[in-house]
C-alpha cells in the first residue's frame, strides 16, 4: 500500500478492542487505529475524511445486527467496511456482502494474521475499484473531472462548507468561438484550446478546489471555501495562465471564455442546481458583452 491506512474500529467492547488493537499494531502499514463505541460517533471522522477502512462490530448501544451497517454505508459509500461479529450467522453474512459489506469475520476465529491479510487485501481491492470510478468520473480529454464527477465531488464540498459556516464560489465559463477554431484550424487544434483552458483553470486555482468540464466547451469549478471579495483576483490568475497558454499553442489561436460567478452562502445554503443557474445566467450576460465587443471591433 502506497501510505498508512487509517482504520475506524467501531466496538463498544474494551476487551475486544485491544484485541483487535493488538493484532494490527504490528502492521506497519497500519497507522494509529481510531476507537469509537457508537455508530453516531463515527460520522465526523467519517465526514471530515479521515476513514480509510471501517471495522464494525454488529452489537453497539445505538444499532444491533446490520442496522448500523446501513447507517454507516449511507455516510460512508465510498469507505470499505468489514464486519465483525461474535456470531458465526450465515445468513447475516450473506446478507451483509451482498449489501456491500467487504468482508464478514468471526470475532473467536481471529488467530494468526487473518485479520491483518482481511484488511491489507480489503484495500487492496478498494484501491482497484476505486482507480476503476476514477476514470469514469474523469473527461478523457483534458483530464479534468467528467459532469458527473464533478457533481458527486461538489455536492460534499457544499455540504461540509455549509456545515463549518464557509464560503464557495462557483465559476461556469463557456469557450468563445470554439466553432470558428475548429472550423478555421481543424477539430485536432480545436482540442488543444480545450486543454489548454483545462490547464489554465487547473493552475489558476488550488488543489483544493474542483475542477470540470461539463462537456463540449463548457467547464466548471467551485472554489472551496473561497471569500466572494477573491473574485475578481481569481480571475484575473486565470487570465494570465490563458494568455500563457495562448502562446504555447503552435497555430494562432485566441484563446477567450466568458466566465458566469455564482456564491455559495452558508446560511442560504443554495444547492448546486441553484448556483449553476445563478452563475449560467451571469455567463450568458459576460457572453453578450463579448460578442457585441468582438462585433464592433
Amino acid at each position: 500500500m502506497d501510505r498508512r491506512t487509517r482504520v475506524l474500529l467501531v466496538e463498544d467492547n474494551p476487551g475486544d478492542a485491544r484485541i483487535v488493537q493488538d493484532m494490527l499494531v504490528e502492521c506497519q502499514d497500519m497507522a494509529e487505529i481510531t476507537i469509537v463505541s457508537r455508530v453516531r460517533d463515527c460520522i465526523r471522522l467519517i465526514e471530515d475524511r479521515l476513514v480509510d477502512l471501517i471495522l464494525l462490530d454488529l452489537s453497539l448501544p445505538d444499532s444491533s445486527g446490520l442496522q448500523g451497517f446501513h447507517r454507516l454505508r449511507a455516510h460512508a459509500t465510498d469507505i470499505p467496511i468489514i464486519i465483525l461479529s461474535s456470531q458465526a450467522d450465515v445468513e447475516t453474512a450473506e446478507q451483509a456482502v451482498r449489501s456491500g459489506a467487504h468482508d464478514y469475520l468471526i470475532k473467536g476465529q481471529l488467530e494468526g494474521n487473518l485479520l491483518e491479510h482481511a484488511v491489507r487485501y480489503t484495500v487492496l481491492r478498494h484501491a482497484f475499484r476505486s482507480d476503476l470510478e476514477e476514470l469514469s468520473l474523469r473527461d478523457p480529454l483534458t483530464g479534468l473531472y467528467n459532469r458527473r464527477g464533478f457533481r458527486l465531488l461538489a455536492l460534499q464540498s457544499l455540504r461540509l462548507a455549509k456545515r463549518n459556516s464557509r464560503e464557495s464560489v462557483l465559476l461556469l465559463a463557456d469557450m468563445n468561438d470554439l466553432k470558428a477554431i475548429n472550423d478555421t484550424h481543424g477539430h485536432l487544434q480545436g482540442d488543444e484550446a480545450l486543454k489548454a483552458a483545462a490547464r489554465a483553470f487547473s493552475a489558476a486555482l488550488r488543489d483544493s478546489d474542483i475542477i470540470g468540464r461539463l462537456g463540449g466547451d463548457e467547464f466548471v469549478a467551485l472554489a472551496v471555501e473561497a471569500h466572494p471579495p477573491g473574485v475578481n483576483s481569481l480571475l484575473a490568475r486565470f487570465s494570465d495562465h490563458l494568455g500563457h497558454e495562448e502562446q504555447s499553442l503552435e497555430a494562432s489561436i485566441s484563446l477567450s471564455l466568458s466566465i458566469g460567478v455564482a456564491t455559495f452562502d452558508p446560511k442560504q445554503a443554495p444547492s448546486l442546481n441553484d448556483l449553476i443557474v445563478v452563475a449560467d445566467r451571469n455567463m450568458y450576460e459576460r457572453k453578450l458583452e463579448y460578442r457585441q465587443a468582438r462585433d464592433k471591433g
